[in-house]
């Protein structure tokens, strides 16, 4: 995939001769490196061109994974190597704006890590559909503000992944969005080890002097209250968390 130099409108860049939000392919960008980053063991064997993280199959120039853009089907898979932006399962575009992103069941994208909390600037998409990958951490509350009809599985649909309770209120009915979280994290274990001790209590406080630079998942398992802050009150729930 090329990007080139090109008359697009600001805010757009061009992809081999097309133009495209780039806030929307910066997303797809953050999924993808999220899972080259969560190097989760799929158990791969050599040779074996369909198992990873991304699935790097979706970059085999001979792909199934198709684009519709403006109602025209398109193919960018070019066996680079690299899983892509425009390589990511199957993806509809409107007048340069993503609109439907298909990594779900039967579509093997593999994908692992956490959902980007960049997730809410995909303001046009109507069909987010993200089940039976690898995903874990926490789900951004901005998904709920996704345009997508959250009742409507065939919409939107997060099930089968390995995301972690709390979960935001539009998730629904439990029953459904079954999620593995038998490696989840208790809400206080910061620094991820399975045990609530003395050391999250020191990271939590250097969490507190260092606020503004958590991402989504470290406030999330730091903050014990749940009031979307960090300060002593957290501190002294997650010493009586300790002590009993």
């Amino acid at each position: 995939i090329s990007i080139l130099s090109a008359e697009c409108e600001p805010g757009y860049i061009e992809i081999n001769e097309l133009c495209f939000y780039e806030n929307d392919i910066n997303i797809l960008q953050k999924m993808i490196d999220n899972s080259y980053q969560s190097e989760i063991d799929l158990g791969c064997q050599d040779g074996d061109n369909y198992c990873g993280s991304p699935n790097p199959y979706m970059d085999d120039s001979d792909s199934w994974f198709w684009k519709i853009i403006d109602g025209q089907d398109y193919y960018f898979s070019n066996s680079d190597g690299i899983v892509e932006p425009l390589e990511l399962g199957i993806q509809e575009w409107q007048n340069g704006r993503l609109t439907s992103l298909m990594c779900g069941a039967y579509i093997y994208c593999q994908l692992s890590g956490p959902i980007p909390e960049e997730i809410i600037d995909l303001t046009e998409i109507h069909t987010f559909r993200l089940e039976i990958n690898y995903l874990s951490g926490f789900v951004p509350e901005s998904i709920c503000e996704l345009g997508s009809n959250h009742d409507d599985y065939l919409a939107f649909d997060i099930s089968g992944n390995k995301l972690c309770p709390p979960y935001p209120e539009c998730i629904g009915n439990p029953d459904f969005w079954y999620q593995d979280t038998s490696l989840c994290n208790q809400i206080g274990d910061i620094n991820l080890d399975y045990l609530i001790n003395i050391l999250d209590v020191i990271l939590l406080i250097a969490y507190i002097l260092d606020f503004d630079n958590l991402d989504y998942q470290e406030l999330m398992i730091s903050d014990i209250n749940e009031d979307n802050m960090l300060d002593v009150l957290d501190v002294i729930q997650l010493v009586n968390l300790i002590l009993n």
